[in-house]
Formats: structure tokens, C-alpha cells, sequence
């Protein structure tokens, strides 16, 4: 069971440190692909709306529906799973500084990133063994007695 106290990341305003863009653009693809705990998606269901809408931006949800902390307790157990892979690991850090990213727009940000999280996505969640993707039906025929 993961320690649901634990934060991953929290938001740095100013300074080297500053995170704001890099993380809510994280957030705002885990709004948008459902990775939320069900209990904040009833809790903050308007503004996960606006976030889906695009009328609020990662770093805004961020700042005002997850008080600055991103947390597993914010997400479900494949966000949390996928969180600790991608995000905690490094590898979205990576793919978001190797983005030529130009101007202050959150959204067009978020269009250029979006891609290469939804492929680590799909990665992630792809079976790991050909064999057991499989689905075999086993068909028994009569035997014939004589």
C-alpha cells in the first residue's frame, strides 16, 4: 500500500526551483486522462470540468484544488502507479525539457507535452507478455464412445 501522506512534488513559485509549468502540465494531463481519486473527481468535479474544458489551467487547479501538492492520495491506483513510474522516476522530467516549448500559454504547453505522456501512458499500460494479452477459449468437443 502506497504511504498516501507522501507528496511527489510540491510548487515552487520563483527561484530555480520554479516548477509551476512543469508540474501543472503534469496535473492538467491527469485531470484530463482520468487518473484522479474518485472522491476528488466528486469533490472538485466543477473545476476538473473547467480543467477538461480548458477554461482552467494545470498550474490554477493545482494551486487551488490541490493546495500546491501533487500527492498519490490526489490519484487513483493507475494514476499512482504511473505517477511513480513517469513522473517520480524522472522520465517525464526528461520529456519535458527535451520540448522546445515557447511562450507562456498553459494550453499550447500542454499540447506539446501531451503526446509524449500519453505514449509513456500507453507503454506503461500495455501487457508486458504477448502470451498472456492473449485470450484463448478452450473448446472440448465430445468424445465418441462406443
Amino acid at each position: 500500500m502506497p504511504d498516501m501522506s507522501e507528496v511527489y512534488e510540491t510548487l515552487h513559485l520563483s527561484g530555480p526551483s520554479r516548477n509551476v509549468e512543469l508540474l501543472g502540465t503534469y496535473v492538467a494531463w491527469l485531470v484530463s486522462n482520468n487518473l484522479l481519486d474518485p472522491q476528488l473527481d466528486r469533490s472538485a468535479a466543477s473545476s476538473i470540468a473547467r480543467v477538461r474544458m480548458q477554461d482552467l489551467t494545470g498550474p490554477e487547479f493545482l494551486t487551488t484544488v490541490l493546495h500546491g501538492e501533487l500527492k498519490p492520495s490526489h490519484l487513483n491506483e493507475t494514476g499512482r502507479d504511473f505517477s511513480r513510474h513517469y513522473f517520480v522516476s524522472g522520465k517525464y522530467h526528461a520529456d519535458y525539457n527535451a520540448c522546445e516549448i515557447s511562450g507562456e500559454d498553459d494550453w499550447l504547453r500542454y499540447d506539446e507535452i501531451s503526446p509524449k505522456i500519453t505514449a509513456a501512458f500507453k507503454e506503461f499500460t500495455k501487457p508486458k507478455n504477448k502470451i498472456a494479452s492473449l485470450t484463448a477459449k478452450i473448446i472440448q468437443f465430445p468424445s465418441k464412445r462406443s
